[in-house]
């Protein structure tokens, strides 16, 4: 019985071609395909045991149809084929659930070995990921707060985390929707970052805030 293959990417070339190259081999099939986290997120109907998935989407991140899949499925295995190959997209990949990490400029010639890698067990990974993967293995324990948060920065972070309303935060915090924002943007620049997301993962990261708090 051959294996079944979904592939989620946006990129109609690079998607046929990964079509192509698993049709030439005996034991695996592709089930399905789409473009988008709306139409990707159907295909997990089809029980696939491999996914194939890029980050970048025409709707949204491929980082939402890994943590949905992973919800369907513990058989599932995700590997993550994307030009995306910085430090932040590689760690938020293996730990909203993807099992492998391939870069679209590498080798798509190596995809067999990726798909019978993933099956067995083992995490196909692109070399440039893999760097960033040990950086944090050897990255020293976070001190806590390398950002120079305050203590209230901190409290308003946590209840951002918990995906409170900028209303909300006020309501808990005894300030206005507007000192949130304001005290939420200076947050961002402490932290060099553009967004409620990013700076969540930065902090968990940092061992600032952990979910469930």
């Amino acid at each position: 019985m051959a294996h079944k293959v979904v592939i989620i990417e946006d990129d109609l070339v690079l998607r046929e071609h990964l079509r192509s190259m698993i049709g030439q081999i005996d034991d695996f099939t592709v089930c399905g395909e789409a473009d988008s986290v709306a139409e990707g997120r159907q295909l997990f109907t089809q029980e696939p045991s491999v996914a194939l998935i890029d980050l970048d989407l025409i709707d949204g991140s491929g980082l939402d149809l890994i943590a949905e899949a992973k919800d369907t499925s513990e058989a599932i295995k995700i590997v993550v084929v994307t030009v995306l190959a910085d430090e932040r997209a590689v760690l938020q990949a293996f730990d909203a659930g993807a099992d492998g990490f391939l870069l679209k400029d590498g080798p798509v010639t190596s995809i067999e070995g990726a798909l019978r890698d993933v099956l067995a067990g083992r995490s196909p990974i692109s070399a440039a990921a893999a760097t960033h993967l040990l950086r944090r293995v050897r990255r020293p324990a976070p001190s806590g707060n390398d950002f120079n948060l305050t203590k209230r920065e901190i409290e308003l972070l946590k209840l951002l985390a918990k995906g409170l309303t900028n209303v909300e935060v006020g309501e808990c915090m005894g300030i206005s929707p507007l000192t949130v924002s304001t005290h939420a943007k200076a947050i961002y620049r402490k932290m060099q970052v553009r967004s409620r997301s990013e700076a969540v993962f930065e902090a968990v990261n940092e061992g600032l805030i952990r979910f469930g708090e």
